[in-house]
């Protein structure tokens, strides 16, 4: 099983490449989970689930995160025969056969911060990882910009994956994302430039990720992707030949290391 964040400043399109990354392995035959982090939680709609469907993590009513805190290392499954029953309250299926869990988003006014649910999910992840391998990837969409960096989330990950447009201010979060990603031992540091337009402002983003990513590709700019979310429409579904996806399915070669 492959663990995979996906993380950048906000606005830089990690949810719709990530959204059709993840159908595109699902019609491969993968067995894909996908966990969302971001409290804007835009994910689900993206996988063609309508918001009010999930329910969130954030608001666990099953004890949840009390079974997976005895449930990890030498411990796991060792007396949380409930463990995946109370999982399965989380899962919702989504296009493809993609798997769905939602973190969940504050609640109200002046409730706290989303420590506790980003902690659930770390928990989580790692009871997944220890446990047989039902999944081939877990893909979990990170709240914008490098906090969740900073909660541990993505310690020994398989691959990160920084998504930023060829502009100063998100080249800047994503390098940081990316030396963030190296201090927890992320094992592969994949940057994506997205919404290239001209082959100098990649040719300048690349000199600026260089020293920071093992790999960086990139996904040109595509109005097809700003009329289909207008639509509230499925990229993958609606437009499939659209130069985006092309590049979105080089980017899923290159993580199977096809290319």
């Amino acid at each position: 099983m492959k663990r995979i964040i996906f993380t950048g400043k906000g606005g830089v399109g990690k949810t719709t490449i990530l959204s059709n990354l993840a159908r595109l392995l699902a019609r491969d035959g993968y067995r894909v989970l996908v966990i969302d982090c971001d409290p804007s939680m835009n994910l689900a709609m993206s996988l063609g689930i309508p918001i009010s469907e999930v329910v969130s993590l954030a608001g666990d009513k099953s004890h949840l995160q009390e079974k997976l805190g005895g449930g990890v290392g030498e411990h796991a499954n060792h007396g949380l025969e409930d463990t995946d029953d109370s999982l399965e309250e989380f899962i919702v299926q989504a296009c493809d056969g993609v798997k769905l869990i939602v973190m969940g988003t504050i609640p109200f006014g002046g409730a706290g911060c989303l420590c506790a649910p980003i902690s659930l999910v770390k928990l989580l992840v790692n009871y997944l990882a220890s446990g047989p391998d039902e999944n081939d990837f877990i893909f979990v969409d990170s709240q914008a910009g490098v906090e969740i960096f900073g909660r541990g989330l993505a310690s020994e990950f398989d691959i990160s994956f920084v998504i930023t447009e060829p502009t100063p201010k998100s080249l800047e979060v994503a390098k940081h994302g990316l030396r963030l990603a190296k201090d927890l031992g992320v094992k592969r540091q994949i940057a994506i430039v997205n919404k290239v337009e001209l082959e100098e402002d990649l040719s300048c983003a690349v000199q600026e990720l260089n020293l920071f990513a093992d790999q960086i590709l990139s996904v040109g700019y595509d109005r097809s992707v700003i009329e289909a979310d207008k639509k509230g429409a499925l990229l993958l579904d609606n437009v499939p030949w659209t130069s985006a996806l092309s590049d979105i399915l080089r980017i899923k070669k290159c993580m199977l290391g096809d290319v």
